[in-house]
């Protein structure tokens, strides 16, 4: 049951973060890439902050305040990174780069928490990227900016989720998000020089979604990590690219093949490889 409900969770964090794309694809032709971290990242703020303060959960109280930093410098810099490859390449691709960090997950464990993951871990996160691969056909173009900007964003997301798994234990889902939020807005703060010129009123109910859809991807993730081992669910946020696939044949017109479908199916058997126990 605790694998279940961590699964389902993990799902509903990939769709939100596919959504985010979908948003993120929309704005940005009128909106850089700064200035879509800047507001997304305020908004956020603001959302938590207002569910914590009617719900009575608001209050920095908390031990593992480094950490909480920690986490929203990576996930910072890989919002950063993941708006600018979701601008400058296909939306696919974009999230096909960013979801490579369940690979870096367990490699990560291993050198920091001196923790190595089961065979079931490893097949299923190889398997499962072979498919990510197949589906966003990244093979079919050069590697661009924008590609190795997704990179980079995959790297930072495989580093945020451990840092996730460390505080699973003490810290719950909603404090997660509470510092997360403003840590993220408190570094977002030296963009302002070059954002606040670029600020368009017509675009803040799309930035207000922005700032909800990625919190509850961050939410989601942090609650499925509090049932069950980060490595051993990590690979079903792989999702994200199917979603991302079908949003963008339907919203811009992107290629779905065959070898794409095949690519989907070869997701959710990697994915469900990786919960198997040795």
């Amino acid at each position: 049951m605790a694998y279940f409900r961590s699964v389902m969770n993990v799902i509903c964090s990939a769709l939100m973060f596919a959504l985010a794309g979908v948003i993120v694809k929309f704005v940005s032709a009128d909106m850089d890439t700064l200035s879509l971290v800047f507001w997304r990242n305020l908004f956020s703020f603001i959302c938590v902050a207002m569910v914590g303060i009617f719900s009575g959960k608001f209050s920095f109280k908390s031990e593992r305040k480094g950490t909480h930093a920690l986490r929203s410098l990576f996930t910072f810099f890989a919002l950063l990174t993941y708006f600018f490859a979701v601008k400058n390449t296909e939306l696919s691709t974009a999230v096909l780069l960013q979801q490579t960090s369940p690979v870096f997950v367990p490699i990560i464990a291993l050198l920091v928490l001196r923790k190595f993951p089961d065979r079931f871990v490893w097949i299923g996160t190889i398997v499962g990227f072979i498919g990510v691969a197949l589906t966003s056909g990244v093979g079919t173009h050069s590697l661009n900016t924008g590609d190795l900007a997704g990179i980079i964003s995959g790297i930072m997301g495989g580093a945020a989720t451990i840092t996730i798994w460390l505080m699973s234990e003490t810290e719950s889902p909603y404090r997660q998000m509470l510092f997360f939020s403003l840590f993220t807005l408190l570094f977002s703060l030296v963009l302002i020089p070059w954002v606040w010129h670029s600020f368009d009123l017509s675009t803040i109910p799309y930035l207000m979604l922005l700032g909800i859809v990625t919190t509850l991807a961050q939410y989601f993730l942090s609650v499925a990590c509090s049932y069950a081992p980060t490595d051993k669910i990590v690979s079903w946020t792989y999702l994200s690219v199917v979603f991302a696939a079908f949003f963008g044949y339907f919203g811009w017109n992107e290629k779905l093949t065959v070898s794409m479908i095949f690519g989907m199916i070869m997701i959710v058997i990697g994915a469900q490889i990786t919960l198997k126990r040795a």
